[in-house]
């Protein structure tokens, strides 16, 4: 009997640990799930806070509890899951493709029971000795419509398509015939871009452009043109519009390129970068977004933009997977899913607003005062942690309205830094409180803009 409850006592121990150790990353940046695979995963979308799916090699994941855990769904062939999209918590789509040195297979699959079952909608097989066909973006326009891309390299060359349906996806047309076609975005019924890029090994050349659509992608125009006289031209990765106006491209040369355009893609303003964050982007409003791609020592796999695209933080610094895709819910809420099975999740954004100054132990809790103060937008405040705890922050006004939570979650012993920005807060006087288990203190800081 001493046995069992000692070994009950050990379990109960070590879950306490595993939930503290995952709660003290939670709050702060990228904090890694348990996807149960070392497969690689490509795609990621949710429909609620809870509800999820993630796709990849021949797996397709579902999760009801904001990625916890996960279960994994049968699908009626093998083949490496490109795109997933859900329009409900019942109806969802996914795209993927199987191939051999014949022939490539694409499959177009629907379920109307929240992944529990497939049905294979369409089915395309290229033939070709040596050529490598996949199919890796949809959109759905509406209950009939549904647009896909396609993709097809041969040793010499790549050319690709974007094709159409207007019978739910049950049978395709190609209405763009062009390159190896990436992404789609629409800001309503008619209007939409997609992007893609042509090479050729005789003579060597290569050419990105990008097309336009006023008619439900029934007919496509040309509105960029970069041509490059080598197959190492510019490569789409992700484009957004977000209106008539204001697009957003993340595409790579020998660098990472990110394109933005006001004049609804005839000009585009080009950034180039050094490093290789240039497999993903999300945006999920007009100025904040994400990049994510390769990682490497002292730099990140994630970066940040909350001005457009101006600037780009840093985030997951020395990450360890290469970030196939992101997805978003809000500003705050995402997940990104890599190679090697791994799943990321951030619920602040992935900024870091905390840093961990000095491990010493300091004897009680305390909450130090901000500095400067007054400030203008950003300021800095300490927390003195002397125990494992769960520490919430939180702004209130002069009222005592609660405004927002700076901090929430597990710390460790230490003393810590926190960085608050107040740009979205006008100027005013506001009360800073923290509450951890049996203490809680208040401060003030002073705004001025």
């Amino acid at each position: 009997m001493r046995t069992k409850n000692f070994l009950a006592v050990l379990l109960l121990i070590s879950f306490f640990v595993v939930n503290l150790s995952i709660n003290t990353n939670k709050c702060f940046s990228w904090y890694p799930l348990i996807s149960g695979t070392t497969r690689n995963l490509n795609d990621v979308f949710f429909i609620n806070m809870n509800t999820g799916w993630v796709c990849g090699d021949s797996i397709l994941l579902k999760t009801t509890n904001g990625g916890l855990n996960w279960i994994t769904q049968s699908l009626p062939v093998q083949i490496t899951v490109r795109s997933v999209y859900f329009t409900n918590e019942n109806e969802g789509f996914i795209l993927g493709d199987w191939s051999s040195i014949m022939e490539s297979r694409i499959y177009f699959l629907k379920t109307t029971n929240s992944g529990y079952s497939w049905s294979i909608l369409n089915y395309q097989q290229i033939l070709g000795t040596s050529t490598n066909a996949y199919s890796k973006n949809f959109i759905i326009i509406n209950d009939n419509i549904i647009l896909k891309t396609l993709s097809i390299f041969t040793a010499s060359n790549s050319y690709g398509s974007v094709l159409k349906s207007t019978n739910g996806g049950i049978n395709f047309y190609t209405v763009l015939n062009f390159g190896d076609m990436t992404g789609l975005t629409f800001i309503d019924l008619n209007t939409g871009w997609t992007m893609g890029s042509a090479t050729n090994s005789s003579p060597v050349s290569g050419v990105f452009k990008i097309f336009k659509t006023t008619n439900q992608g029934e007919n496509w125009f040309s509105v960029y043109t970069d041509s490059q006289p080598s197959t190492s031209g510019i490569s789409g990765r992700a484009i957004k519009f977000f209106n008539a106006s204001t697009g957003y491209i993340l595409a790579k040369d020998s660098t990472t390129i990110f394109m933005k355009t006001t004049s609804g893609g005839l000009n585009w303003s080009v950034s180039r970068f050094s490093h290789e964050n240039n497999r993903t982007m999300f945006f999920s409003d007009l100025n904040t977004g994400w990049i994510g791609g390769y990682y490497s020592s002292g730099s990140s796999n994630i970066r940040k933009t909350i001005d457009g695209g101006n600037a780009w933080i840093q985030q997951n610094v020395n990450g360890s997977q290469v970030v196939n895709k992101l997805f978003f819910l809000n500003n705050n809420i995402g997940w990104a899913v890599c190679l090697n099975g791994l799943i990321l999740k951030t619920t602040n954004g992935g900024t870091a607003p905390i840093e961990c100054i000095s491990k010493e132990v300091p004897q009680t809790f305390s909450l130090k005062q901000n500095y400067p103060n007054p400030f203008n937008n950003s300021t800095k405040f300490e927390i003195h942690c002397p125990q494992y705890a769960n520490v919430t922050v939180k702004l209130y006004d002069l009222l005592g309205k609660e405004i927002e939570t700076i901090i929430n979650g597990y710390l460790k012993p230490g003393i810590y830094a926190v960085t608050f920005d107040a740009g979205t807060l006008s100027s005013g006087i506001y009360f800073y409180k923290l509450i951890s288990e049996k203490f809680s203190e208040v401060r003030s800081m002073v705004l001025i803009k």
